[in-house]
């Protein structure tokens, strides 16, 4: 079964996230389950993701209607702009991934179908899964990072100021919210607010790696087929009987790598879109608070910062290795010796270099193209409003 061996850091992703491990036609049957608990635990923190972005919209309303200093309430607005657009990313993905998991799991069907076999000398199996594993590694290392300092900076704060004063201690928690009950003072309300936000925060970042992982699977089988693509057209020798049969097989194939495409830039639309938004006010807006914030509250928005902008590369950096991945198809076509095949052969062929003449480009909602660029331009944008609201203070 080789396409399990991409899915080591989806399953941990799952099991971070509370939610049942991925299961296709074709696949293993002794899948992880979901449990009892996890159901359970899974529906109190979804409870306790929704009630933090009311809570959070709910502390910006009352902050606009009672902070009357400008520095300060561009301070707060800015803390919670960046605050409310980690939750909306990772509220967009526990829906997005809860409602198209039939499809992914369909994809995942198909390739599983068209996965090579260990013979065949035209895929680099080993290479490709090799990277996708190296980097979802790496994706789960660091917001494994991330999550442990988001949750734990607010107890080593305040265990810090009550060992120095106890008289003055703040009772930061880890995002500013409005809850029913007393928080500040109360070592009780403090201890359930930090205990509701880091349940959230569970499959926040859970399901956050789990639409990075999905993205990162696809992209890399794209590219594994595409590759062989290319390699199967350059070896292909026109002056060979069977080579027409051949090459019409082949153009098959490019059409069936083009629909798996198709479909998954369909099922990551949402993802796609969710990160282009909440993205580019989250950099914008969580650096105006890094710079108007004391050190303490400011390093813990740094590592918001910095997870927005690698959420953001990551997946504009998929999108342009699988344009980059299907660009070489028609080169591969023109450098096949297909001047010396018949005029049958020549014609076949012509249809497929039409066919590869634009490279394959996954689109957000058919409008702006998932690629660096669009990262680039992501980022200025973000300045641009980032020195717009800078220069409100």
């Amino acid at each position: 079964m080789p396409l399990v061996d991409y899915m080591k850091y989806l399953d941990r992703t799952c099991k971070i996230g509370l939610a049942p491990c991925f299961q296709w036609i074709g696949g293993p049957k002794d899948r992880p389950q979901q449990t009892t608990i996890s159901k359970n635990l899974f529906s109190l923190a979804v409870i306790s993701l929704v009630y933090q972005l009311f809570g959070i919209v709910t502390y910006g309303f009352l902050l606009v209607q009672t902070e009357k200093d400008t520095v300060r309430f561009v301070t707060g607005l800015s803390e919670v702009c960046g605050s409310l657009m980690l939750i909306c990313v990772a509220c967009s993905n526990v829906w997005g991934l809860t409602k198209n998991r039939p499809y992914i799991e369909e994809v995942f069907a198909e390739l599983q179908v068209m996965y090579p076999k260990p013979k065949d000398k035209y895929y680099r199996s080993q290479h490709y899964r090799d990277v996708a594993l190296f980097t979802m590694k790496c994706q789960y290392i660091l917001y494994i990072i991330f999550y442990m300092y988001y949750n734990g900076a607010p107890l080593l704060l305040l265990l810090w100021e009550y060992l120095m004063d106890r008289q003055n201690m703040s009772y930061r928690m880890q995002t500013n919210m409005w809850f029913p009950w007393k928080v500040h003072g109360s070592p009780i309300g403090f201890g359930v607010a930090i205990l509701s936000q880091a349940l959230a925060s569970v499959i926040g970042v859970g399901f956050s790696l789990k639409s990075l992982n999905i993205i990162c699977i696809f992209t890399f089988q794209l590219k594994l087929h595409c590759d062989a693509l290319a390699s199967k057209l350059v070896s292909l020798d026109a002056r060979h009987p069977k080579s027409y049969r051949k090459l019409k097989t082949l153009i098959v194939y490019h059409c069936r790598i083009l629909a798996i495409a198709g479909r998954v830039n369909q099922i990551l639309n949402s993802y796609f879109l969710n990160s282009l938004i909440f993205s580019t006010i989250a950099i914008c807006m969580t650096s105006v608070a890094i710079l108007l914030l004391d050190f303490v509250s400011a390093f813990k928005y740094i590592s918001g910062l910095i997870a927005f902008v690698l959420y953001h590369f990551v997946i504009c950096y998929m999108g342009s290795a699988v344009t980059s991945a299907s660009d070489k198809v028609l080169p591969a076509a023109f450098y096949n010796n297909w001047y010396e095949g018949d005029l049958a052969y020549r014609k076949m062929l012509l249809i497929l270099m039409m066919r590869a003449t634009k490279p394959y480009i996954w689109r957000t909602y058919k409008l702006a193209p998932v690629s660096i660029t669009t990262y680039m331009a992501t980022l200025k944008f973000s300045y641009q409003m980032f020195t717009c609201v800078r220069s409100l203070k």
